[in-house]
């Protein structure tokens, strides 16, 4: 039953860019690469238990890295995410050298100070950043020159099939890296990295590793982000855009895999939706996450997840009893 369920899902993902039109494919591709974005996150937050508040520097990195690309160099797709994975890695590798030599609230604050630094710098640099007005008319990217109309990204729906190959992908390399034995190391920083370090595991080289895989997978975000709306600013670098992601992975649940995707679709959600009825939206927001942590601490797909096994476990305690009676 579940396998057809998820058959049924995933045909009605195919097939939303052909019942969505303009505006609302936009939104459904935002999501997708939101969610990417809170997935990369996750990899710190979720399996390695480092909560940064400097996470949006990476997708700020890769968006204004896909507007230099595809307004000065080469548009194409193949390119652009290469280069967006290649730069965003080294530059998590750089900057987690640098800050994971703290933990705790030190490493929260260190995070936020360079991500603020970043964002001082953009503001700074008017001539080639677009300073305080950010860079816009960015072209879309295309598969290859003279590629068929087709395969124009300036479609709403082949876009959206690009970013969804890149979700998927994410998804089974998350998937890889919880069933190997890095994934175990891992979980086992989260819980307890000092007596990980005891047992003679390089509790700073794993976690090195993950910030690397984090910060490339959130430029890739950032570029496709970045291309998708011909437009980037440099509020991508203040640290509100990681605060909010980091709201994302708490509201759809830090140890479930698909957490943080439902938790940027809630969020995106409420805050298209509600911004356009009130300007107290935040104020919603805030209740939602309020509850969310009194009543789902573990975040919404935990919960939905513990409340299906205690109604199975019912289910089947009925059955074994009418059985019983039957019997």
């Amino acid at each position: 039953m579940n396998r057809y369920l998820f058959y049924i899902f995933a045909l009605l993902v195919l097939a939303l860019p052909h019942v969505t039109r303009g505006t609302q494919t936009e939104f459904a591709i935002e999501l997708i690469l939101t969610g990417i974005f809170a997935l990369s996150l996750n990899i710190l937050i979720g399996r390695l238990g480092l909560i940064s508040f400097g996470h949006g520097m990476f997708f700020g990195v890769g968006a204004y890295l896909a507007a230099f690309q595809l307004r000065y160099m080469t548009d194409n797709l193949f390119l652009l995410l290469i280069v967006a994975v290649l730069v965003g890695a080294l530059i998590a590798l750089l900057v987690g050298a640098l800050v994971l030599r703290l933990g705790g609230v030190g490493f929260v604050m260190i995070t936020i100070a360079m991500c603020q630094l970043v964002y001082v710098l953009i503001l700074s640099t008017q001539t080639l950043s677009g300073g305080i007005n950010g860079l816009t008319s960015i072209p879309r990217p295309t598969f290859w020159k003279d590629a068929p109309s087709l395969l124009s990204l300036d479609t709403g729906a082949t876009f959206f099939y690009v970013a969804l190959a890149c979700l998927v992908s994410f998804i089974w390399l998350l998937k890889r890296l919880d069933a190997s034995e890095m994934g175990a190391v891992f979980e086992g920083i989260r819980q307890n990295p000092a007596r990980m370090l005891a047992l003679g595991y390089p509790v700073r080289a794993f976690q090195l590793a993950g910030f690397v895989m984090a910060g490339s997978a959130a430029a890739v975000a950032g570029a496709l982000h970045a291309s998708l709306f011909g437009f980037v600013d440099p509020t991508v670098f203040f640290w509100t855009t990681s605060g909010e992601v980091i709201l994302m992975v708490i509201l759809g649940g830090a140890t479930a895999l698909y957490g943080p995707l439902v938790g940027a679709a809630i969020f995106l959600s409420l805050f298209h939706y509600l911004s356009g009825l009130t300007d107290h939206w935040r104020l919603v927001l805030g209740l939602v996450f309020v509850g969310v942590v009194l009543y789902a601490p573990r975040g919404l797909v935990p919960l939905l997840a513990d409340s299906r096994t205690r109604w199975l476990e019912r289910r089947a305690s009925v059955s074994k009893i009418q059985s019983g009676v039957k019997s």
